[in-house]
């Protein structure tokens, strides 16, 4: 049995006009030319209606899709599916089928875990590190600078040589004090030290007393003769004035050798100013320390005495002194003994340490706060005065700190935020932070030290259904 095709079935299948037969159709034997002329212009609004129905239905499958993430058919189980339904209509159609609608799955991500430590509490407060000691040194005696021998930054020991100053009218007055007391010596017979000096052994002295005791004995005799009657009144006397006369030479002897030795122990004492002035024309380092300035030159005349000229400003570097600005709120927390750590910008990657020495009794009116001072060892040089310090001042106290690695927070701007897996879920928090240690970071409020967060939280967002 033959079958007839006729060109609007194999359209609405799909096909393709099939082309004009080369023999002529009479009006009789082709049935669109039986029609009426409008029949076929419906026709057409209709397949055009038609198909804007499938591709708005196509477009919907695809917004589903995207939204529920289907799982679409093959092409060749897209072309089973049109045919079934063209089947079933009678005209070609587009469809789609989702496996797995109605179900959620949970995708893996790797999480990690809070911690709760154990620290000894501590405050974190900023300072300024200070010399230990600083000295503008200067001149004890006047006179021509010579040398010197030192530059800024020069460092230097105790006793060396900062300033040389001309010590020729020095020496010259030194000279001088020595032949003066060389001088008494040689007058009171001294050849060894002042101490061992005895007026009594001195000639005039020993001549002067022999003058008394010999007029001492005669008196005594006259004394006998006297009263015996033997000899006359005028002869007692004289012997009596005679006494008198010896003894006033001997105490007379006696005070002038003693004031020869005190002038000679005053020569003494001056040689010793003139031997120290000598000295000082040789300024020396008063301590182990850095020359911070130089403020003298070769040829210049310094004084001494109340408008003494300085020479250098030294500076001792070991130790220094770091002073702390400490609210007045944890003025009772600190104790002298407590070891404060600390970082300077010239050296991120060091950690210095030093003791608590001085807490200052006085709190600021201005800024309500104290000062205190550690004292820092630095033996190598690297600190320098003036630098400023980021200080972590450890308290005696512990307590419990929340860590988690610094991957699993998420910063917008000032907020910082983690994803906290509770029951299968990435559930959004806010968190405030502390410090950074390493490759963790301190929560101060918003975990409880108990919780699993998700390790990359930029890939998650809330709600998410997380399985590690």
């Amino acid at each position: 049995m033959s079958t007839t095709l006729t060109k609007d079935t194999i359209i609405a299948h799909g096909g393709t006009r099939p082309a004009e037969p080369s023999t002529p159709h009479t009006a009789q034997g082709d049935p669109e030319l039986q029609r009426p002329s409008g029949e076929p212009r419906r026709q057409g609004r209709r397949r055009w209606l038609w198909w804007s129905l499938l591709a708005a239905m196509a477009g919907l499958g695809v917004w589903l899709a995207s939204a529920r993430a289907p799982e679409y058919l093959s092409v060749g189980a897209l072309q089973r599916e049109s045919a079934a339904a063209g089947n079933a209509a009678g005209k070609a159609s587009l469809g789609f089928r989702n496996e797995n609608v109605g179900t959620t799955a949970a995708a893996p991500y790797e999480t990690v875990s809070a911690e709760v430590v154990e620290r000894s509490d501590s405050l974190r407060l900023t300072g300024t590190l200070l010399a230990d000691e600083q000295s503008s040194v200067a001149s004890n005696t006047s006179g021509i600078v010579s040398a010197v021998l030192v530059d800024r930054g020069s460092m230097v020991r105790k006793n060396d040589v900062l300033v040389q100053i001309d010590p020729t009218d020095a020496k010259n007055r030194l000279a001088e004090g020595q032949a003066m007391f060389d001088e008494l010596k040689a007058r009171l017979g001294i050849d060894t030290n002042l101490q061992d000096f005895n007026p009594m052994d001195e000639p005039e002295v020993r001549l002067a007393k022999a003058s008394t005791d010999l007029a001492a004995a005669n008196l005594r005799r006259a004394d006998e003769l006297h009263a015996k009657k033997v000899i006359t009144a005028e002869a007692y006397d004289q012997t009596k004035t005679e006494y008198e006369l010896a003894s006033q030479k001997y105490r007379q002897a006696l005070f002038q050798i003693k004031q020869a030795y005190q002038v000679c122990k005053t020569a003494q004492t001056k040689l010793t100013i003139l031997e120290k002035a000598v000295a000082d024309t040789t300024i020396r380092a008063p301590f182990d320390g850095w020359v911070a300035e130089k403020l003298v030159a070769v040829g210049e005349q310094i004084s001494s005495g109340m408008d003494a000229t300085k020479v250098v400003t030294l500076v001792r570097i070991d130790p220094l002194r770091l002073s702390l600005t400490v609210p007045q709120q944890d003025i009772g927390r600190i104790q002298p003994g407590e070891t404060v750590r600390f970082q300077v910008d010239s050296y991120p990657d060091r950690t210095f340490t030093g003791k608590v020495r001085f807490i200052t009794p006085v709190v600021s009116d201005d800024t309500r706060s104290m000062l205190v001072e550690a004292v820092v060892p630095n033996a190598d040089g690297a600190l320098r005065p003036g630098l400023f310090a980021t200080a972590q001042l450890e308290l005696p106290n512990r307590r419990a700190e929340v860590l988690v690695p610094s991957r699993a927070v998420q910063r917008a701007g000032e907020v910082a935020r983690v994803f906290v897996v509770r029951d299968g879920v990435a559930r959004e928090e806010v968190v405030a932070l502390g410090e950074a240690d390493r490759e963790k970071i301190h929560v101060r409020s918003g975990l409880t030290g108990k919780e699993t967060l998700v390790a990359r939280p930029e890939l998650v967002h809330d709600g998410v259904a997380v399985r590690p």
